[in-house]
Parts: structure tokens; C-alpha cells; sequence
């Protein structure tokens, strides 16, 4: 069985809906969630995401989400983040809000994770503002109850 699948067949025994990927070198840095990018929105309404690399899927959806937080003024860095920061920031109060995104989920919220050396709820575990506002927008423009500033459905056709 590949890695990948022998993980999340793991994950589903441990009650986990998905794996979280570290990076393969240092194995400490946040890459993906199963097949999808991975955000993180701090306190101050800012978002963070792993840099594209070439082990990251570069996704239109996490472009997308991108260029609509920062239409929205909000800060998105493109950084590094280590789980045992994610578990700190978690537990502070820092981060409020985690979710994936692709193609087929769109935005899906963290709400805990789960693992042998970390266990830590983001915010209160369920989805959050910023990421509910995310996905209205890019769902609005996709289906037509919003302009599409971008072209990006000028693209498809």
C-alpha cells in the first residue's frame, strides 16, 4: 500500500478524518492536509500558508483564496509553519481559525489535530470567519451572484 494511503487509512483508525503532511526533510513543517492546501488565520486577521516548494500542490483554489483575502485587505504570507508553532499558537489564542482547501472540498475547516506527539482544538473547532467569508466569496463568483474581477470564469470558456 503507498505512504499516503497507509497514512490515511491511520488516520480514519485513529478517528481522523485527514493527514496532515509534514515536510519530508526535517519532518516539522506544515506542507498539506491530505491532498489539499492548508491556512492558517492568526488573532489579527491575517493568514498564513506554506510556500510553494515543489513538494506543495500549487492550487488554483489556494491562489484564488489568496488573491480574495488580500482583495479583502487582509495580510497573506506565504511562510513556513512548524506543527509544534501550530500547536503553540493554537493553544495561545494566536491562531483562531485553520482550514484546507482544493478543488473538491473548496474551504473545509481544522478544527483539531490529532497525532503522537501533538493534540490541540483550533479556536472553538469549528469553522471560522475569516474562512466562511473565503468561501462565500469564491463560491458567489462561481456562481455568478458576485462579479468576477479576476476573469477567472472568462477562463474557463
Amino acid at each position: 500500500m503507498p505512504r499516503v494511503l497507509a497514512a490515511q487509512a491511520e488516520a480514519m483508525q485513529e478517528g481522523c478524518e485527514q493527514v496532515v503532511f509534514l515536510d519530508a526533510v526535517e519532518r516539522r513543517f506544515v506542507e498539506e492536509l491530505g491532498g489539499m492546501n492548508v491556512f492558517f488565520v492568526f488573532r489579527d486577521g491575517s493568514l498564513q500558508t506554506p510556500p510553494l516548494t515543489g513538494t506543495i500542490l500549487p492550487g488554483i483554489t489556494r491562489d484564488s483564496l489568496i488573491t480574495l483575502a488580500r482583495d479583502m485587505g487582509l495580510t497573506v504570507r506565504e511562510e513556513p509553519y512548524a506543527i509544534d508553532q501550530w500547536q503553540a499558537d493554537a493553544e495561545s489564542g494566536r491562531l483562531t481559525e485553520a482550514f484546507a482547501c482544493g478543488t473538491a472540498a473548496v474551504v473545509t475547516p481544522i478544527g483539531k489535530v490529532k497525532g503522537r506527539e501533538h493534540s490541540f482544538t483550533i479556536g472553538d473547532g469549528g469553522a471560522g470567519p475569516v474562512a466562511g467569508r473565503l468561501k462565500t466569496a469564491l463560491l458567489d463568483i462561481q456562481n455568478g451572484r458576485a462579479p468576477d474581477p479576476h476573469g477567472w470564469l472568462d477562463r474557463l470558456f
